[in-house]
Parts: C-alpha cells; structure tokens; sequence
C-alpha cells in the first residue's frame, strides 16, 4: 500500500485505496442541514453523496446518523496523561479514547508550565502525533499543539500558577512557533497585557489562531483584539470579566463582531444551560464546542459539582466529552442534531483552518465520520476511511 509523504499534522496519513459505500442513514452535512442516503468513500476521502436506493457495502442499524467527526480544539489530556507531562503517552491514549466518542481530530493543549517544559512538551507532543501517522489510523487524529498560556492575565489565572506566567514577547513568541515545528495551531493569551500585540503578530505570520482567553480585556480591548487578529475566544464566560451591562467584557465583542469564534464548554457548570442558549442565540453557527477535558493527573484532582477540581477547589477544567457536549447543546438551545453537529464539526474545523479538509460531509472532503443511531450516542467512527471503533468490518474504505 502506498503512503503519504509527511507533512503538516493531519495530513500525512496513509490512505487505503479500496471503495466503500456506507449507509443509507441519515447524514447531517455539517453545514447545518440533513439529506437522507449513503455515503461513498474512497481513497481515505468521500468520494460522493448517493441516493438512498442502491447497493451498498456498510449498512447501518434504521435512523441512524452519519456526521462529520468532532474536533476538540481544547483538551488536555486523556486517561490519566496529561499532555504537559506524559506526551508519549497521553497522545496515542486520547487517540484511542477520543475515537469511542466520535471524536477523529483534537489539538493536544499544553498548560502553563516553567517555560522550557512547555517547549518541550509541545515538540514531544508534535513528534507524537507524527509517529502514530506512521501507521494505518487506530483514533482520532492528533492535529497540532494549542498553548494556554503562559502569556495571560494573572488575575484571571484560574488553576494557572502566577510563578509561571510570563511577559509576551516577540521572541517568546517565535520559540513557541519553532518548538512545535510546523504544529503549533492555536495560542491562548490575555490581549490587553505587555508584549501580546507584538507576540501575536508572530502567531499570526505562521498562521497560528490567537485566542484571547485567561483575561481582563473589557469591550474597548476587545475590539482592538480582534482588530489585531484575535478571532477566537477561549472558554467563554470562563477566565474573563462578566458580561456586565454597564462595563462589558471583551465577551460583547466577540458577540458583536461576525468574523469571530467563540469557544465555551458545554457542560452546565461552566457555563449555565440558559446562557448557553443565550449565546447560541447571539452567535449560531460561530459558537465552538470544546471541552477543556482535564485529566485526573495526580490524587489533588477530583471532580466535584460536575467539573475537576484542584487541591483547593478551583476549577481545573472538565470532566466532559465531545459527544456529550453535542447532547448537552442539543438540549440547552433546543437543536435539531443536524444544527448542533455543526458546533462540533464545521465550527472548530475554521476555526484552526481546516476546514478544507474536515468538518463537513461532502465530495473531496476527508472520510472522518461520526456514526450515531437514534437516541444520538455514538456507534462508530471513521478516520480517513478506516474504521477505528465500532463496526469492525469491513475495516477500511
């Protein structure tokens, strides 16, 4: 079988070359509509969308639903690997365990940490990430490297030690960039402190997606922001200054301006179910679901109140995965499912560009699916054609 040469993470897959037809089902597109028929897939792509009638090599159980895989841009790790610490590891376990969700890409987080352990974390999760693309997929895709931090507001620090936290700067920024070796794909920073401007426009010269996040930016830094280049908000809500009527946050400005995207953690601790349909109803399609999913890293953390939890109490992330943020979603807004895929699919594929490639159903477009039945849990998962849970045979397409 013939390979890919490597290349940018999430590329360099070896495609198999033999055809398959999978449905009929429902299949939600992931631009926010659904059509009733069968999926072709070749070459590790989707070669066609079919009518229902036909034959067909992969049938699914009745009312089942083909979705574009999820992509969770915000995660930290998997099992008990954080990817800070256990690279090696965490990144071929949240491979592995992301699938069973319908999970077929994430972005390996690397939390505030002493500087050269971030850089070398982020370079051991990049060299990771290659080395499952040696083989034939077995999970979910490992696209690249998002930094959160260490370039953020310390008031605003959260789990985040202020001992960590550094000043932006040019040069930071581009040791960042040249650690990851290409797979840097998202920075998280504070845009109204020292240096961010300067080191965001390194970001931005290697295409890197800055998100503003961890921050006491009010409307007016807001704009300014995203004037810059910042089109991504982290964790709505979360790590900022409230939406207050009087004095908004830089919250109002992602709200307000069309060009961004803002993410938030679906989980109803977070963010509560009521303003999770608030903001679905400011933002629609420009809302990113993701899951800050924290592992249990050492015996400090637990979950309590629906959330991890650090030693003293503080919120150390989620305890949610992509899955059931989709559920979660679905409930809170009052989504059909072919609507709120769209968040987990369509929405984080722009967000870190690409979505030329994933995100969506459609001809030309990486096979990575989701497969659901009914009661939308997930029963399959398919990773540039090849089945890596769920249905066993036949095994590739």
């Amino acid at each position: 079988m013939s390979g890919e040469t490597k290349g940018r993470l999430g590329e360099s897959r070896r495609a198999p070359l033999v055809g398959l037809t999978l449905g009929p089902a429902f299949i939600a597109t992931g631009d926010g509509t659904a059509i009733f028929g069968r999926v072709g897939i070749a070459n590790g792509r989707i070669d066609a969308l079919l009518p229902a009638e036909g034959e067909t090599d992969f049938p699914l159980p009745d009312r089942s639903i083909i979705a574009p895989g999820m992509i969770d841009v915000h995660t930290n790790g998997a099992g008990e690997h954080v990817f800070n610490r256990d690279q090696g590891y965490a990144v071929p376990a949240a491979s592995r365990e992301y699938a069973r969700v319908g999970v077929t890409g994430f972005v390996a987080g690397i939390m505030t940490a002493p500087w050269e352990s971030m850089l070398h974390a982020a370079s051991e999760v990049v060299e990771a990430a290659h080395a499952l693309e040696e083989d034939e997929p077995q999970g979910a895709r490992c696209l690249g490297v998002h930094f959160e931090g260490p370039f953020l507001n310390a008031k605003f620090r959260r789990v985040h030690r202020s001992d960590w936290i550094l000043t932006a700067s040019e040069r930071r920024a581009r040791e960042m960039v040249e650690a990851c070796h290409g797979g840097c794909l998202m920075v998280t920073l504070a845009p109204e402190i020292e240096g961010a401007a300067d080191a965001a426009r390194v970001f931005l010269e290697h295409d890197v997606v800055c998100s503003a996040g961890h921050t006491g930016a009010r409307y007016r830094d807001g704009i300014l922001a995203i004037g810059l280049g910042f089109r991504s908000l982290t964790h709505a809500f979360n790590g900022m200054p409230p939406l207050d009527h009087r004095d908004p946050s830089l919250l109002a400005a992602y709200i307000q301006d069309g060009r961004t995207l803002v993410q938030v953690i679906c989980d109803g601790y977070h963010v509560s179910p009521v303003m999770i349909d608030i903001l679905h109803r400011t933002l629609g399609e420009r809302i990113v679901l993701a899951t800050d999913f924290m592992p249990a890293a050492d015996a400090s953390y637990h979950i309590e109140g629906g959330v991890m939890r650090s030693a003293d109490g503080t919120i150390a992330g989620s305890a949610l995965t992509m899955d059931q943020a989709v559920r979660n979603y679905m409930s809170y807004a009052e989504l059909p499912f072919e609507r709120a895929i769209v968040a987990a699919t369509y929405a984080p594929a722009k967000l870190i560009r690409h979505d030329h490639l994933i995100g969506r159903v459609a001809p030309g477009m990486r096979a990575d699916l989701s497969l659901w039945d009914a009661a939308h849990d997930v029963i399959g998962t398919i990773v540039g054609g090849t089945v890596v849970f769920g249905a066993t045979t036949p095994a590739t397409a």
